[in-house]
């Protein structure tokens, strides 16, 4: 098999396997999945919580109508509000968000930790930086 292959199924095989357990931490402690973690730290990280819809759509790797599910269900049970006209619509952190999203970053936190913990911290510095870069690749980045 080509290495390059190799590594991008042995990625791929690694993110399945990390967001199950995370998925698993996280729905049991907080009621919720790691992308709706994923979506609500892009929230808590962004300056006043508030972000453009399209500017969510390109981190979150889905398409403009799934992110805008996943807002929904998250409005709904009072994380998150949409705001705006005129195509200018943003999602913007609700206090109980942002307390949620704090809460589950440790979980998510100590899940990650027990999942590197066996790999040389050396290693994961250089597949970390690899993995930024990777993502900044044109034609495959998503921001």
């Amino acid at each position: 098999m080509n290495t390059n292959l190799g590594f991008c199924l042995a990625l791929h095989h690694a993110h399945a396997s990390l967001q199950r357990k995370l998925d698993d931490e996280l729905g049991l402690h907080h009621g919720i999945s790691f992308n709706d973690f994923a979506l609500l730290n892009s929230l808590a990280q962004a300056d006043g919580g508030r972000v453009s819809i399209p500017a969510l759509v390109r981190p979150m790797g889905q398409p403009q109508s799934a992110v805008l599910r996943q807002l929904i269900v998250l409005e709904k049970i009072g994380l998150v509000v949409r705001e705006g006209a005129n195509g200018l619509r943003r999602a913007v952190l609700r206090p109980a968000g942002r307390a949620l999203v704090n809460a589950a970053g440790e979980t998510a936190d100590s899940v990650c930790t027990e999942a590197v913990e066996s790999i040389d911290p050396a290693a994961v510095e250089i597949v970390s930086a690899a993995l930024v870069t990777l993502a900044r690749t044109p034609n495959f980045a998503l921001s």
